[in-house]
């Protein structure tokens, strides 16, 4: 018995990839290459006779020198399209017909079922056999709780041809059914046909419960809640795992987001260099007493950072001079060096102005608005013309 199920359906299967192999393949252009083939005929005498320089007697010359007539090509994808639609009806009977055929059988030795009436009169027999087989009991369990890849393929192909496609919403098309079927079809690594499915030995039950390692069939529904529940256990403590790691993470953001903004007003050294505008600055003899010009402007000068470079002009306690103190001495050897000191360390005389701007921060900008100011105010101490000068 069991070889001569083997026999009908590797027939069957045989008959499947005969089918599949004619009509889906690489070597043959298939209806849906046709109608992709005829739409794009289609749109190309449409895009020649489109331009609007043309009159519509010249457009009506166009349509009908074209190569390829728009009524016949309309006709021939409607006609690729039924096509491809009754292959697809055709593949679903072949692997329904043999279906049906065997459910019948199954029917017909269920005992309890009325519509199959058997004469008295016919030899009865006892057989001693697993509690799965009496019956079409098996045939039973496998439709209801065996589910395996190629149910996935039966759905969808269901779903595509009786698709309400008056609705927008279920409008999908010929080429996403396809997408669907090609996905699918990528996820089985080792079939070239979809009816390869029914030569494997598949024991792919829900929840993991096979008939054959149960007792009997209150075993089996029992192990079957048994494990269902078990799985909507492992899922409320998944959901539970889940949303306890979200409140963790979402504490952790929140401490993260109040120690942001604890820091908000830090920068670390390196943007604080950065951030830190360029500067140019003078100083001024109030008095004119070394400067006569109108300006009175005794020195100017540029720095990318000055609080760096103030440090060279800021006054010490140790009686040295500074940077401007020096250039002063220089300028004026034979005076005396505490007269240019009590000079500079007057603040009614001697002021300083910084300008600093973003701006600034590029060198050349910065050397070039130095020397537009030097050029201005030709201070005392500048030496020689910049080489900006000409800028």
């Amino acid at each position: 018995m069991k070889e001569n199920n083997n026999n009908i359906i590797r027939e069957v299967a045989f008959e499947i990839d005969a089918f599949e192999l004619k009509y889906y393949n690489y070597y043959e252009k298939g209806s849906f290459e046709k109608v992709q083939a005829d739409l794009y005929d289609v749109q190309e005498t449409i895009d020649k006779v489109a331009d609007e320089r043309f009159t519509e007697a010249e457009r009506l010359n166009k349509l009908k020198e074209a190569p390829s007539d728009i009524d016949i090509c309309v006709a021939n994808a409607n006609t690729e399209i039924d096509e491809m639609e009754s292959v697809g009806v055709q593949n679903g009977l072949v692997r329904s017909k043999h279906l049906q055929n065997l459910l019948q059988a199954a029917r017909f030795r269920n005992s309890k079922d009325p519509e199959y009436y058997h004469k008295p009169d016919v030899d009865h027999v006892s057989v001693k056999i697993p509690w799965y087989l009496v019956d079409n009991l098996l045939e039973k369990l496998y439709l209801k709780y065996h589910k395996t890849k190629i149910h996935k393929c039966f759905d969808i192909v269901h779903k595509y041809l009786l698709d309400d496609y008056d609705n927008a919403d279920n409008a999908r098309g010929i080429y996403v059914f396809w997408k669907e079927m090609e996905e699918l079809w990528n996820e089985v690594d080792d079939e070239e046909t979809l009816s390869n499915h029914y030569h494997d030995s598949d024991n792919y039950w829900d929840y993991g419960v096979d008939p054959k390692y149960c007792k009997n069939l209150k075993d089996f529904f029992k192990k079957r809640i048994t494990r269902i529940n078990r799985a909507k256990r492992k899922e409320v403590i998944r959901l539970q795992k889940e949303e306890i790691a979200s409140c963790k993470k979402e504490i952790q953001l929140k401490k993260l987001q109040a120690q942001q903004h604890k820091l908000r007003n830090y920068l670390s050294l390196k943007e604080y260099g950065l951030n830190v505008p360029g500067s140019v600055y003078w100083f001024k003899d109030v008095n004119n007493l070394f400067q006569k010009n109108k300006h009175g402007i005794l020195y100017v000068g540029e720095s990318r950072n000055f609080h760096k470079r103030f440090s060279a002009y800021q006054p010490r306690e140790n009686g040295r001079l500074t940077e401007l103190e020096t250039k002063l001495q220089n300028k004026f050897p034979k005076l005396d060096k505490k007269i240019i000191q009590r000079f500079v360390r007057d603040k009614s005389q001697c002021k300083i102005r910084v300008v600093s701007y973003n701006f600034l921060n590029d060198d050349w900008k910065r050397k070039k608005h130095e020397a537009r100011i030097i050029k201005r105010v030709k201070p005392l101490l500048n030496k020689g013309a910049s080489f900006y000068d000409g800028v």
